[in-house]
């Protein structure tokens, strides 16, 4: 049975993270991820409410190390437990642990974090406006403004959210057939209903694809290099026309909408 599930995952000061995936440890800092191989690591020791894995390296060197500190001491103790005993012989480890050690940042995803948090305030301001004119109309003599602005309210919103769905919030697409990464992605079997192709990054780290339907023993997939786990069948891949041209007429119309709005309740 695989001890995988029964380890936590280390949260620590600073945004930090230690989690175990079954064949390496995975450290996170606020902009890089660290990926260590068990064959890398020497040691992982809990000291009170901290962990440190130490790793490999040769004679008369000194041993690197990665620290989480300010984690919880049952859960500290828990996890080098657990990792201790999945660690490979001392035969099979590597001589030197810092070179299987692949360090990866952690950019597109903050993007897409500012991104998304833009949007929430965007929305949060949205309603804020359309609030602040409808008690404005309803104190009017003509009702039938609080309607209007009521339906330009809806027809605004829905324009806006339409647009932000096609909206891409990591890399576009469309950068991807000139700086993506091409691959063969080999059939790996019909699982709860969907079927798998697996293929592996510039490090080897596996990642699958997962089409609607059964496209052969081999596909091309193409991936960002700094998220390979959103990979995209080559004939997929949509144009930049073919994306711009929905998100501007949604944001077009939203705006008209918006102004129309404005203009009906202003001049009430």
């Amino acid at each position: 049975m695989s001890i995988t599930p029964s380890v936590p995952v280390l949260r620590g000061r600073k945004n930090t993270a230690l989690e175990f995936d079954g064949s390496a440890l995975v450290l996170r800092r606020a902009a890089k991820e660290h990926r260590i191989p068990l064959a890398a690591v020497a040691a992982v020791r809990a000291e009170r409410r901290s962990v440190e894995v130490t790793l490999t390296a040769a004679p008369g060197t000194a041993p690197a190390a990665h620290r989480i500190e300010d984690v919880g001491e049952t859960a500290a103790r828990a996890f080098a437990e657990a990792v201790g005993a999945a660690l490979p012989p001392v035969s099979d480890r590597a001589a030197d642990g810092a070179a299987l050690v692949t360090v990866r940042t952690l950019d597109a995803e903050r993007a897409r974090a500012r991104k998304r948090l833009r949007g929430r305030l965007g929305t949060l301001a949205f309603l804020l406006v359309h609030g602040v004119l409808g008690v404005l109309t309803s104190d009017s003599d003509t009702p039938e403004l609080v309607l209007v602005v009521g339906v330009g309210a809806f027809c605004t919103g829905v324009f806006l959210l339409a647009g932000l769905r096609v909206m891409p919030f990591g890399k576009p697409s469309w950068r991807l057939s000139k700086d993506g990464v091409t691959v063969i992605a080999q059939y790996d079997g019909y699982v709860d209903g969907m079927h798998i192709y697996k293929f592996a990054d510039l490090t080897g780290r596996p990642y699958a694809y997962a089409p609607r339907d059964y496209r052969g023993e081999q596909v091309e997939v193409i991936y960002d290099p700094g998220d390979p786990f959103n990979g995209v069948e080559r004939e997929f891949l949509l144009g930049r026309g073919i994306m711009l041209f929905p998100m501007c007429l949604l944001g077009a119309l939203a705006l008209v909408c918006f102004l129309l709005t404005l203009l009906v309740a202003l001049t009430a």
